[in-house]
């Protein structure tokens, strides 16, 4: 898709009207801490907040993982969106009117072309199989199913639930793309004799991305047809590993109760309660608490009390331990579904079941117990198998507690399962190295004091510039400083200034730039603060200078060059001089 390439005026008026605080809340809870706003980051996993906004500059950055911007890096990166994308959103959801001038237009990627239009397809053939369920007389048996499941008409509206007809062409004559096209967006498959519908006599169900872009689709078969439910197979658009159904309907909401089926977030939705997710045929992956994660620190799981069910839960526990992220278990009567539940007991028995969630560790180390052997020897080897999980944990108390708990159910002794805990293994220490690598939070930069300080001003708009001409970005020791620094300085007329709008949306991609708008600036007296560290950067540099000039001249007079000797001598003087005026003038000012 071709994005306006707007005009720097018309992104600088979206984010004077859009506000980083408000955005920022709409995904995370901030706190005011100083001149800021801290939360935790939802770009890493932390338990205490290092995300930080400041109000006044419209800046965010994260002292763990180094990520910061502004208004749209965070839309950007948190939605997962492109930058001209993140303008025109936040221009929406502030009534900025968007420029339509076709001379104004840059063109897309072919990936991004072709991606555009698979989006095009899976829009259009959601629309035709939801009017196939609704007015076509080949539907009527997906409309008896529907509504034998208590599905409203409303509901099929709400979640554009359709009908693939029987033909095995249908959908391939009535969409005007070409084949190649369709069988990529999934919706066509090819056989001995030749493409066919991939989706025949199924209710269709459509799955959309956070921002209700259709992707992919899930189809419930009306026959005898295998497997009984069929998602649409991997697309440049659709992984199932990396989507939830019901997500953009439940996002916003404090806590996610994560199903398996289609039906039962249809149902669970239409009840009332509307934070259902469910996985699409696969087990969570990280790519899903990833996703998660954004939006709630809170997951409530439904499982089977049977092998699958636990099996399910060992399988995702380390995930959710290793994310830091609270995961609780319900387990449903045997033979009730979300979907038969809430239908026979309704909603308010299903919240009620809901409070009785079981902690998803504790859950999988009762279910693992009752599965296993009652010989001694079969029952220490399962506690084995428990113990990785248990590493993962970088709360000391939780282990403990998790250990009494194993101890409990297995009826072993405490002491004895935590000495076989704490024996070390070459296995048990390599896994411990590499997640303390992955938690160790990126630290901050290391920057020369009054340099960090100077910058922290400019960047925060907190100083006068007049006071800065006694010094140029050349001035600065690092790479780092001077590239900011660079960021106010006009090459033209060798002066401190205000950057502009191009320049600033360049600098807003620059880390240390987020860093240092939302550093705290503690002392009161900025002008006396700003005099301070430049007289400091000009004593660094004079120090350097004259170091410099020290050396050249003892290599001048070892070799006998009196010349050049008595030149670096006054070159010399002159810098010891300059350095005891800054310090005099400094002193008397």
């Amino acid at each position: 898709m071709s994005e306006n390439k707007f005009s720097d005026q018309f992104i600088e008026t979206v984010r004077n009207r859009s506000d980083l605080i408000a955005v920022v809340s709409e995904y995370l809870s901030l706190k005011k801490s100083g001149q800021n706003f801290v939360g935790l980051c939802p770009f890493h996993i932390e338990k205490s907040g290092s995300f930080s906004v400041n109000p006044s500059k419209q800046f965010f950055h994260c002292f763990g993982c180094a990520v910061g911007g502004d208004v749209f890096s965070f839309v950007s990166k948190i939605e997962q969106i492109s930058f001209p994308e993140a303008v025109r959103r936040l221009a929406e959801k502030t009534g900025v009117p968007i420029p339509s001038d076709p001379e104004n237009r840059s063109e897309a990627t072919p990936a991004e072309k072709e991606a555009e239009i698979l989006y095009r397809i899976n829009e259009e053939a959601a629309l035709l199989f939801h009017h196939n369920l609704i007015e076509q007389p080949a539907a009527q048996s997906a409309r008896d199913y529907l509504k034998a499941r208590g599905i409203t008409t409303e509901t099929m509206k709400k979640f554009l639930i359709g009908f693939a007809m029987p033909r095995r062409d249908d959908l391939m004559k009535r969409l005007k793309y070409p084949p190649a096209l369709l069988e990529k967006a999934g919706l066509l498959r090819k056989g001995d004799t030749g493409l066919y519908d991939y989706f025949r006599n199924r209710i269709v169900i459509p799955i959309q991305t956070l921002q209700e872009k259709t992707i992919g689709f899930g189809a419930r078969a009306m026959d005898d047809a295998q497997p009984k439910y069929l998602n649409t197979s991997e697309t440049p658009l659709f992984t199932k590993g990396k989507n939830l159904f019901g997500l953009n309907w439940a996002r916003g909401k404090k806590t996610l109760i994560v199903v398996e089926g289609y039906f039962d977030v249809i149902s669970l939705h239409q009840a009332g309660v509307s934070n259902a997710v469910a996985t699409l045929g696969t087990a969570m992956t990280e790519d899903h608490l990833r996703l998660i994660r954004r939006f709630v620190e809170k997951v409530t799981l439904l499982f089977d009390p049977d092998p699958a069910g636990v099996a399910a839960a060992a399988r995702v526990a380390p995930l959710f331990v290793a994310h830091k992220m609270d995961a609780e278990v319900v387990t449903l009567p045997p033979g009730l579904d979300p979907d038969l539940f809430i239908r026979k007991e309704g909603q308010d028995a299903f919240l009620s079941k809901i409070k009785q969630g079981e902690p998803l560790v504790a859950f999988t180390i009762r279910q693992t117990a009752r599965t296993a052997s009652a010989s001694i020897t079969d029952k220490a080897k399962t506690i084995q198998t428990l113990f990785p999980l248990l590493h993962k944990m970088t709360n000391h108390v939780e282990q403990g507690y998790y250990l009494q708990l194993i101890a409990e159910v297995f009826g072993m002794e405490e002491q004895d399962v935590r000495l076989d805990f704490d024996k070390p293994s070459v296995e048990g220490n390599r896994r411990s190295v590499s997640e303390k690598v992955a938690i160790v939070p990126v630290l901050k930069s290391r920057l020369p004091k009054n340099e960090e300080t100077l910058l922290a001003l400019l960047v925060q708009d907190q100083l006068e510039y007049d006071l800065l001409a006694p010094i140029s970005p050349n001035d600065f020791t690092t790479q780092q400083t001077q590239t900011i620094a660079r960021f106010f300085w006009d090459e033209e007329r060798n002066a401190w200034t205000h950057p502009n709008v191009a320049t600033l949306k360049e600098a807003a991609q620059h880390s240390l730039f987020s860093e240092l708008a939302v550093l705290e600036i503690l002392n009161e007296n900025r002008s006396r603060l700003t005099k301070d560290n430049v007289a400091s950067v000009q004593k660094k540099r004079i120090a350097q200078k004259t170091l410099q000039v020290q050396g050249e001249l003892k290599s001048a007079v070892r070799i006998g060059d009196r010349q050049k000797a008595q030149a670096l001598q006054q070159d010399f003087f002159r810098l010891k001089k300059e350095l005891s005026q800054i310090g005099s003038l400094h002193l008397h000012e």
